[in-house]
């Protein structure tokens, strides 16, 4: 057999036959030397090749070579920033325990009063899962809120599971819902002021997204009303999505608690951190950016910038995934035609602590001043807000108020 049918029966069984030629070629067939003259009679006389020891080392070289190639190109995935690799931003590790409820309450939670508060507000949360799982279709309620949205059954269960709290909770002095923006003194014994928004995303709970509860503690000594979200002893968010997650301020931080086997919560993070930079966005309120050059300027920025869009249109989800990638920002603000909805006591200034706790940074969307600062003058009261990442609310703030 000539030395040329040799070179081609050899590469028809070599591993190489299958190797992208990038990496044949980075193997010099010199190197391989794949039909060398040493050979058995008996394959000789059989008319096929057998690849020599150095061959087979050198093909396991290239095999190597290749393994270490792809290992790279995958290191540079994970460092890589675009929809394709989001998941790569989440840097949780499996743990061997996870530490229950009760005993981070112990070590991180020195307030006994707080800690029953606590306690009753998840229970509300195990419930609410409960009412969204199993019990209830979404379907329209004949009644409708005080501003005349037609509430969906969910919302009006998640509400009055939480009044139901309130009212027969001893740590709860007054209590007030999106639903129904009033104060209402619930005992006169109690300690806090509840305010909740019951079922955040009610716009989208129909399509079985992502939604939330969202809850504000004040103490009674500074009450609401000319309290500002700073003055809150406590802020909670639950994400009721594939698992139900309770996002929590605790003494020295943000943790997150999930709900697990026999309504047991364990604590899945703790002393979250957001990064002062990001490469994730949340726009909402796009209306706002056919009259606010800055905005829309923000929103190209973004884009230019390959900056992941991730927007489900339900503040909850939207600000949450600060919590588990770490980073990110979430904008909404104003302009004459768009104006503010987020509501200031029930949902901006729950999570402007939340955020701020983690390390983020929040703006009112008016004055450039953190959202925690601006003082409550009304139950109802609204807000413009960018939230997130520290350095993006600095551009936020510089691009749309040109501050």
């Amino acid at each position: 057999m000539s030395r040329s049918s040799l070179l081609v029966g050899a590469a028809a069984f070599s591993p190489l036959a299958f190797i992208a030629p990038s990496v044949q070629n980075a193997v010099p067939e010199s190197r391989l030397n794949l039909a060398a003259p040493a050979r058995s009679a008996q394959s000789s006389s059989m008319g096929t090749a057998v690849v020599p020891v150095a061959g087979a080392l050198c093909v396991a070289g290239a095999l190597a070579s290749r393994r270490a190639s792809r290992a790279k190109v995958q290191r540079r995935a994970d460092e890589a920033y675009g929809a394709s690799h989001t998941s790569f931003y989440t840097d949780a590790v499996a743990k061997d325990k996870y530490d229950t409820l009760d005993e981070v309450l112990t070590l991180k939670l020195k307030d006994d009063k707080l800690k029953g508060m606590v306690n009753e507000l998840l229970d509300a949360c195990v419930k609410i899962t409960e009412a969204l799982r199993v019990k209830n279709l979404v379907t329209v309620n004949d009644a409708s809120n005080a501003f005349g949205d037609r509430q969906l059954t969910v919302d009006v269960i998640a509400d009055n599971l939480l009044w139901d709290l309130a009212k027969t909770s001893k740590f709860v002095y007054e209590a007030s819902s999106e639903e129904e923006p009033e104060i209402v003194q619930t005992n006169n014994d109690g300690q806090y002021v509840l305010c909740w928004d019951p079922l955040d995303g009610s716009s989208i709970v129909d399509n079985n997204w992502a939604v939330g509860t969202i809850v504000g503690v004040w103490d009674k000594s500074t009450g609401l009303i000319g309290a500002t979200g700073r003055d809150q002893v406590m802020s909670l968010v639950a994400l009721y999505g594939p698992r139900t997650t309770v996002f929590l301020t605790l003494d020295d931080g943000v943790y997150e608690f999930t709900l697990g086997d026999s309504n047991q919560w364990i604590c899945s993070r703790d002393k979250i951190q957001i990064k002062s930079d990001c490469k994730i966005f949340a726009p909402a309120n796009m209306r706002a950016a056919q009259e606010v050059d800055g905005y829309n300027n923000l929103i190209q920025h973004y884009m230019t910038n390959k900056f992941t869009l991730r927007y489900t249109g339900g503040l909850v989800p939207d600000v949450c995934q600060q919590f588990t990638k770490g980073q990110g920002v979430f904008t909404n603000p104003t302009s004459k035609a768009s104006p503010a909805k987020l509501r200031l006591a029930f949902e901006a200034a729950p999570f402007g602590r939340l955020v701020e706790m983690s390390g983020g940074k929040t703006s009112d969307g008016v004055s450039g001043n953190s959202v925690l600062d601006t003082k409550i003058t009304a139950v109802d009261q609204r807000t413009a807000l960018a939230i997130g990442s520290a350095n993006e609310v600095d551009r936020f703030n510089t691009m749309v108020l040109q501050k």
